[in-house]
């Protein structure tokens, strides 16, 4: 299962015009439609949040190749600005 865009979650001191709002959403989007592409990773659960064009990966793959994989897909994306990878490694899975 893959977790959309989070980022009406943003801490609020933070603002957000509709615009940058919605061009991080199809950011999300097109990250989530990649990933859930992916035969190997299609099967983990990966956050995706998207602020001001920088994405934040989450979860728990059962591989590095995996993890390297799905940040790769989220620096190809257009839009995409950096990616703060947090995915976890758990080779047990």
């Amino acid at each position: 299962m893959l977790l959309g865009n989070t980022s009406s979650r943003e801490p609020t001191t933070r603002t957000q015009t509709s615009n940058s709002a919605a061009a991080d959403s199809a950011i999300s989007g097109e990250i989530r439609r990649k990933l859930g592409e992916d035969d190997g990773l299609r099967h983990y659960t990966i956050g995706i949040r998207t602020w001001s064009g920088k994405v934040t990966l989450s979860g728990t793959v059962g591989s590095y190749p995996l993890r390297d994989r799905a940040v790769s897909i989220a620096q190809g994306t257009a839009g995409v600005s950096d990616v703060d990878n947090r995915i976890i490694v758990n080779t047990n899975l």
